[in-house]
């Protein structure tokens, strides 16, 4: 990984390559366990929180419920699978990572 942006301030550690920019901030003692885990666990979650997704009674469509409502009072989405890949296919093509 070579960083390709500036590094604002003496300490902290930031690169962007290929649209995705990663910030190397958190310092944490090898021997403190549990703040490690934590950040294992938060760098390792899924893209999508799959106790949130389901799938229809009649097994056509995904309901994916947001962990808060939205302002309208919007508290889930009705997809149909294609859809939700085309999404992540999208976000990714516009972060420059299409193919990968």
């Amino acid at each position: 990984m070579h960083p390709v942006c500036e590094v604002p301030a003496p300490g902290e550690s930031l690169a962007e390559v290929g649209g995705v920019n990663v910030h190397a901030g958190p310092a944490i003692d090898g021997r403190d366990r549990r703040r490690l885990e934590r950040l294992c666990r938060y760098v390792a979650r899924p893209p999508v929180a799959q106790e949130r997704l389901e799938l229809t009674p009649e097994r056509q469509r995904l309901v994916y419920r947001f962990k808060h409502a939205w302002r309208d009072g919007t508290h889930a989405v009705v997809l149909h699978p294609h859809d939700l890949i085309a999404h992540f296919d999208y976000r990714k093509s516009k972060l420059g990572m299409a193919g990968r």
